[in-house]
């Protein structure tokens, strides 16, 4: 295990800081006194990365936390643990370890994609509970040759020859312009602690393949050629950026969102665009730029390509994309839909996928409304009967107001011509089992005021400031 006698924080001399410091405030300029995760591995660059956050936010020690996530790729990885653990005793910063499990990983998925995917879920889980900013990774020039170099093998895109940004989201790699040789001589000069991980001389991952047998021995002909390419890199994002603001020009034209957060895409207009550019305006809509993998890619341009109406692609990302029949629709998180009932009371706000729902008694003489959304209900035909909302099923059936015996909600919806969207996330207002009101369109016969009605309630649904989609 390490010793107490590692070096503190305060052990780098000016001159030799200032670099760091120089690049940590542009940085963290507006994030003085943010909340940092600190992603630690417990490789040289991950602590050097420590050492040099804990000596710049030297008087704010207790905004940073630093979370270790253990693969359990190696035996001994429990070793690394125990290292993480010890270290951020001496330095006195809270540590949390998080464990991922092998066998979640699906044939499909290579190791380092698994691996990639699930420190991150990981460390964005770790960031809500630790209330963190920001998450700070230990990235440099040469893992940013190495991501260029390996995504196009993988015969990446403009956005993969871009490379890592140094803040992407809530992601920031402050150490992105500086080489691996860079933070060896300050590694070296004091003696920072860290641990060696074997599996990253195992060259059947590509990411070392590339290293040991592409990036190490052509730095070793011309030292200059990782700051080249890191420059190409960043020429390329150059270019990524003029196309970014062609890409929300047209989305903040073209494209328009609805009450019940799906997006509208003008098919006319969006068909004009060359169908990379129109892949774009999908990874925006969805935050999947730079996620999509080959694959993705080319199911995506089969979609696109087959214009057949009522065509659905649904991305493993969870959104869902509709050909309609003068327009695209986009809904983005379809997995938060709710499909299981909740019980609605009078009194009390309730909320349900996209709408807040709220039930009290009106006067009997209360106006009605045009507004679909608000509608009246005789409350001695539905007291003491429980109240619930849920998504409609095959098979429901109720009696519109003002139409004679019942008809199927399929049917009704094919008749008002609903799109395939608004269907699913269709909900009905049910007492017991029988649907009173097929939310934002009729109620049913059975609980309609009349002239003779002595209690009445009123149903009223908003759209949710913040919808869960």
């Amino acid at each position: 295990m390490i010793s107490s006698q590692i070096p503190n924080p305060d052990v780098f001399k000016k001159k030799d800081f200032s670099v760091f410091k120089k690049c940590f405030k542009n940085i963290f300029k507006e994030r003085e006194n943010a909340k940092i995760l600190v992603s630690l591995s417990g490789g040289s660059d991950s602590v050097l990365l420590l050492y040099l956050m804990l000596r710049f936010f030297e008087s704010d020690k207790q905004n940073i936390t630093v979370a270790h996530i253990n693969h359990n790729l190696r035996t001994n990885s429990v070793d690394d643990q125990k290292f993480i653990l010890e270290l951020g005793k001496i330095l006195k910063v809270d540590t949390i370890i998080r464990e991922l499990n092998p066998s979640d990983k699906t044939k499909k998925e290579s190791v380092e994609s698994w691996a990639r995917e699930g420190r991150y879920n990981i460390l964005n889980e770790l960031a809500i509970e630790t209330e963190s900013d920001v998450i700070v990774t230990g990235h440099h020039k040469n893992d940013q040759v190495e991501t260029i170099l390996k995504n196009l093998s993988e015969q990446a895109g403009l956005y993969g020859l871009s490379g890592m940004k140094v803040e992407y989201k809530n992601i920031i790699r402050p150490l992105l312009s500086f080489s691996k040789n860079q933070l060896n001589k300050m590694i070296d000069k004091y003696n920072i602690p860290y641990i060696n991980d074997s599996s990253n001389d195992n060259l059947n991952f590509k990411r070392n393949f590339i290293r040991k047998q592409i990036v190490n021995p052509w730095e070793r002909h011309d030292n200059e050629v990782v700051k080249s390419i890191a420059i190409a890199g960043s020429n390329f994002q150059e270019y990524q950026n003029a196309l970014q603001f062609f890409i929300n020009d047209f989305i903040s034209i073209h494209v328009s969102q609805t009450k019940e957060s799906y997006f509208t895409i003008s098919k006319n207009e969006f068909n004009k665009l060359p169908l990379i550019a129109r892949i774009l305006v999908l990874q925006n809509l969805t935050t999947t730029l730079g996620r999509l993998r080959k694959y993705d890619f080319e199911n995506i341009k089969n979609f696109l390509v087959n214009k057949k109406i009522g065509n659905i692609y649904k991305s493993r990302f969870g959104w869902v994309l509709l050909n309609d029949r003068i327009q695209y629709l986009l809904q983005v998180n379809q997995a938060n839909i709710k499909k299981t009932k909740k019980r609605i009371y009078e009194q009390k706000k309730m909320n349900y996928n996209n709408y807040e729902y709220i039930i009290k008694k009106v006067d009997k003489n209360s106006k009605f409304s045009f507004d679909p959304n608000i509608e009246l209900f005789e409350l001695d035909k539905i007291k003491n009967r429980k109240l619930y909302l849920r998504l409609w099923r095959s098979g429901d059936s109720f009696s519109p107001l003002g139409v004679s015996g019942n008809q199927k909600v399929s049917d009704y919806l094919v008749n008002k011509k609903v799109n395939q969207f608004e269907k699913w996330n269709q909900v009905v207002l049910v007492a017991e089992e029988k649907i009173i009101w097929l939310c934002g369109h009729r109620i049913d016969n059975s609980v309609k005021v009349s002239n003779s009605s002595k209690n009445v309630v009123e149903i009223k649904r908003v759209v949710q400031s913040n919808p869960q989609l």
